[in-house]
């Protein structure tokens, strides 16, 4: 075998070693549902790199009891090549006897569902390929499943005869070929070696080992992955893998200290992540959407801001201080603010995923001031003299100004734009907590200093990390009434905004 054929299969075990670590470290998490982890699983073959199994009654996966979740693991070390709907059906693209979907389809009939119902995932650092019809509605927000609009499209439509493709290649009736197909995850285009490394070392943190240095070639993990191989030793619970780190002294020297309870609202899916395993408890409104689109503009009122309400309303949450994992949508982390405004007492600090990653809890009091970083620019404009209503674009993870001025060019009522921006956009644009909270009671200063008059509204449209936009929400009193958006990224609704929530209701 040519050295880059040996060089390519290596990357690929260590691909692959890497995700089993990440699921596997759930299973020290104290709040956890895996219950098993087992690395290449016989009995799903061809699909059968990862296999992760919950405690009765399973994981929710948008409104389904989800009992285990099947990865096939596919790395490659170019991007000669993309995903296709075509692609699944041919054995040659993975240099098989059987294609992926058949390949998938063996490993459903294998597993059956006698142990609960389950899903069958592809991980791969491939793409799709941009042509194809199933590209734009395959998203990370709901870990690359089918769309509702998939099963629906009618027969002639692009999304129709792809599906009846697939079927008869499958030989499926309808009912069982959707029962198949509503099962897949093809989570393609997700994660690099870099990407996977740098996730894996935040979860080895998160539940105590040791991470993997940067400036040491020696992996402990990557030898290991080829033992359990080896030696057979590749099924863990969490009493055996917590023993196994033990023996094998992975624990780091300080454990990440335990501190109060973590709390979650989840809005959508994210590849990888299990809100399940970091929370003590957690609501999900994801049922109301599909992907990062409400399925009704109604759910807003009648789903997410009542189930998001009731939860944030539990007295516990007020008696002591609480952690809040926020993956939603902007418009959900305001309103999270808003129900535990700075008023109400409450000691609920957000966690900041992303490059600004950890606890956002200030050092300084709320009612304090930041240092010398960096505050906002701040230039209103008039777009319709005697219009009552006021918009305020908010720039801090990008410049949303050009955006919001055509969409509010829709709106007659809109008669200002408040134009509100940070000196450079980015990731990096907010330093930490202290600076989070400066900017957010600086915005709800600038926004109450515009506050169009009594009846009028806020049309906030803002484009920062939830941590900042939960402070913002905080400021409830000085907000008067305010009108959120949301963003329309993959252009499927148009690339433009949609109103979202509305406060006070």
């Amino acid at each position: 075998m040519a050295l880059g054929q040996v060089a390519a299969r290596i990357e690929g075990d260590v691909f692959q070693g890497m995700f089993f670590w990440l699921e596997a470290s759930k299973l020290l998490r104290p709040a956890s549902r895996v219950a098993r982890v087992v690395l290449e699983y016989d009995k799903a073959a061809g699909v059968d790199d990862v296999a992760v199994q919950y405690a009765a009654p399973g994981i929710d996966a948008g409104g389904r009891r989800c009992a285990a979740d099947y990865y096939q693991v596919k790395y490659h070390v170019d991007r000669s090549s993309s995903y296709s709907a075509s692609s699944f059906c041919d054995p040659g693209f993975i240099g098989a006897t059987r294609s992926l979907l058949q390949r998938f389809q063996d490993a459903r009939l294998r597993l059956g569902d006698a142990q609960g119902w389950h899903r069958l995932h592809l991980v791969s650092n491939w793409g799709w390929a941009p042509e194809d019809a199933l590209c734009p509605v395959l998203r990370e927000s709901d870990e690359g499943a089918l769309p509702d609009r998939f099963f629906s499209a009618g027969p002639r439509s692009a999304l129709g005869k792809i599906r009846n493709t697939w079927r008869e290649h499958l030989e499926l009736g309808e009912q069982d070929f959707e029962d198949f197909a509503r099962r897949l995850r093809l989570g393609v285009d997700r994660l690099g070696r870099r990407g996977l490394k740098e996730s894996l070392n935040d979860r080895l943190f998160s539940v105590g080992l040791r991470e993997i240095s940067s400036d040491h070639a020696h992996n402990p993990y990557d030898s290991l992955t080829q033992q359990f191989l080896m030696n057979g030793t590749n099924e863990f619970d969490p009493e055996s893998f917590r023993a196994m780190c033990a023996q094998q002294g992975l624990f780091a020297e300080s454990a990440p200290p335990v501190g109060p309870p973590v709390i979650g609202i989840r809005s959508f899916m994210r590849f990888a992540e299990r809100m399940e395993d970091e929370c003590a408890s957690f609501v999900c409104v994801a049922t109301a959407f599909e992907g990062r689109h409400l399925r009704a503009q109604r759910e807003w009122r009648e789903a997410v801001v009542p189930a998001v309400k009731t939860f944030l309303n539990d007295p516990s949450f007020r008696a002591a201080e609480h952690h809040l994992l926020l993956e939603c949508h902007t418009s959900v982390a305001f309103l999270a603010g808003y129900e535990l405004d700075r008023k109400s007492g409450v000691e609920v600090f957000p966690v900041q995923k992303g490059v600004r990653r950890g606890l956002w809890k200030p050092s300084m009091t709320l009612d304090g001031t930041a240092s010398d970083r960096p505050g906002w620019e701040v230039n209103p404009h008039t777009v319709s003299s005697g219009a009552p209503d006021v918009a305020v674009a908010v720039s801090v993870a990008r410049d949303v100004l050009a955006d919001v001025t055509a969409f509010a060019a829709t709106i007659p009522s809109i008669g200002a734009i408040v134009d509100v921006r940070v000196v450079e956009f980015g990731p990096r644009a907010v330093v930490d907590a202290d600076h989070a909270v400066a900017l957010a009671d600086a915005l709800a200063e600038v926004i109450r200093r515009h506050r169009p008059s009594p009846g009028a509204t806020v049309h906030l449209f803002i484009a920062a990390p939830n941590g900042l936009t939960f402070f913002l929400g905080q400021h409830r009193a000085a907000l008067g009434r305010v009108q959120l958006y949301e963003f329309d990224f993959d252009g499927a609704q148009g690339g433009s905004y949609t109103p979202s929530l509305r406060v006070p209701e």
